[in-house]
């Protein structure tokens, strides 16, 4: 009989319900006590050691996988404020549920659960004493560096993601004061972004709808092309026309000027509208 231990209640609980729950037509027979639980075959013929594997791996990446982030986010990166650890720890299970892409992991696409699987074949689970803790100190290395990579890109894309919504609010705060240059403009996206009222003006006409001032205190994140303009132009209306509602610039543009942005379909736009003669 194998014999598993566990440190606390909670982790036995989870583990008999991760038993209950697996295949029944296994030929096994569970024995419950304080702390451990013991696993029989009732035929020759069964192999605790493939029953038993698939469920520990479950185990440890369902029910102490998170435990083992958290202690990272807290302990490694002082991160104390408990919605911030649920933040992360929401953006690594998106990274490693490959929801957000391009984010620097230095690994290969080795599943993180190989690394568990790999340290059980090593071991005999058919018979004796196996132990939670002990597994986890001595055995999980690889593992954790899996996991704490993880940790690592979710906490730089947390960052990345407060310094834009930092940005993303002074650029709010500067439209809401700033009189407007003009009331209403279009932007066109197809392919890329046009600003359509300084479509057909000099480059150096454009220059004069920018305020360089702000520009140059938002050296990284301005593009001159179109945010710097528009923003600088603070309409009070935008109409924006794209086949993309969902890009990150559109996104962006709404999420600085708000209820003043009206999104419509690109075929929608008829160029032969003139703003500028319809304020006149």
């Amino acid at each position: 009989m194998l014999e598993i231990t566990f440190e606390d209640d909670y982790d036995t609980a989870a583990f008999l319900h991760l038993l209950r729950n697996a295949d029944e037509n296994r030929h096994i027979k569970i024995h419950e006590a304080p702390g451990k639980i013991g696993i029989e075959k009732t035929h020759s013929s069964v192999s605790i050691q493939e029953y038993i594997q698939p469920i520990l791996t479950r185990f440890f990446t369902e029910c102490k996988e998170d435990e083992y982030m958290l202690s990272v986010i807290e302990g490694d990166y002082y991160f104390l404020d408990r919605d911030e650890q649920q933040q992360i720890l929401q953006l690594a299970h998106s990274i490693m549920e490959g929801e957000l892409e391009g984010l620097p992991l230095n690994h290969d696409d080795t599943p993180r659960e190989y690394f568990i699987e790999q340290e059980l074949k090593t071991i005999c689970l058919e018979e004796n004493v196996f132990s939670i803790r002990s597994f986890m100190t001595f055995r999980l290395g690889k593992y954790y560096e899996r996991l704490k990579g993880y940790v690592e890109a979710a906490i730089d894309e947390y960052k990345m993601e407060q310094e834009y919504q930092t940005f993303i609010q002074s650029l709010r705060d500067y439209v809401t004061r700033k009189e407007p240059v003009l009331d209403h403009v279009r932007i066109v996206h197809d392919g890329h972004f046009v600003l359509w009222e300084l479509k057909y003006i000099s480059e150096r006409e454009q220059k004069k709808y920018i305020d360089r001032r702000f520009v140059r205190e938002h050296p990284m994140y301005i593009d001159s092309h179109l945010l710097a303009p528009l923003v600088s132009i603070a309409p009070k209306k935008i109409d924006l026309y794209t086949k993309n509602s969902e890009h990150a610039m559109v996104q962006t543009i709404q999420n600085i000027f708000q209820e003043r942005v009206r999104i419509f379909s690109l075929e929608s736009f008829h160029p032969q509208e003139n703003i500028l003669e319809e304020r006149s």
